[in-house]
């Protein structure tokens, strides 16, 4: 995956660079003369070289599921507990 850093100033430290793990984008639009009457189009891309997949969904708790398990995916592992 792609990693992107902040370039420092002389007396400055780098700051660690940040993974990338994907994007999300949502587009609703309201379409007449259906029962629910909302779209939302998903894409959603898991990095750089990766393929962008699509889903468009009509119920907005559908939506939100989507976006959940998108963004759960991306959660990193449980870890050992700092203290």
């Amino acid at each position: 995956m792609a990693q992107h850093s902040v370039s420092a100033g002389e007396d400055e430290a780098p700051e660690p660079a940040i993974e990338e793990l994907g994007a999300l984008v949502l587009r609703v639009w309201r379409e007449r003369g259906t029962e629910q009457g909302l779209r939302v189009r998903i894409l959603a891309s898991e990095g750089q070289n990766e393929p962008a997949s699509m889903a468009v969904l009509a119920d907005p708790e559908a939506a939100l599921e989507a976006v959940r398990k998108w963004l759960d995916a991306r959660q990193e592992p449980p870890g050992p507990s700092r203290g």
